[in-house]
């Protein structure tokens, strides 16, 4: 699973390439500053005993996880699926944006 990582805003985008995973394929969850994301890329029903050329395909059961560099706010984090693109936004947690102090 290929991943880009990137801060936007008060919120961090991660996207990770996953080509042939269903919405229901996944599992995401945020524990502390531990992002794990879960794929399963179920493989088609095959005639019994096929004759292969070339197998480069993979299915099965995956995941990837990932330390983030910040707090986030796990009751705001979205996900989206478009072309075999899994999109994640992670809010910053209020307490780890920067916030603009007045000199008195």
């Amino acid at each position: 699973m290929r991943l880009d990582v990137q801060e936007v805003g008060d919120e961090l985008v991660v996207k990770a390439e996953l080509p042939g995973v269903s919405k229901e394929g996944f599992g995401i969850t945020v524990e502390g500053d531990v992002l794990r994301i879960e794929a399963e890329k179920r493989g088609e029903e095959e005639a019994k005993e096929p004759t292969y050329y070339l197998y480069e395909r993979h299915f099965g059961k995956f995941s990837r996880t990932l330390s983030l560099p910040f707090p986030v706010d796990a009751g705001k984090v979205s996900a989206t699926l478009e072309n075999g693109v899994l999109q994640i936004r992670l809010p910053k947690a209020e307490e780890a944006k920067s916030k603009r102090i007045e000199v008195k």
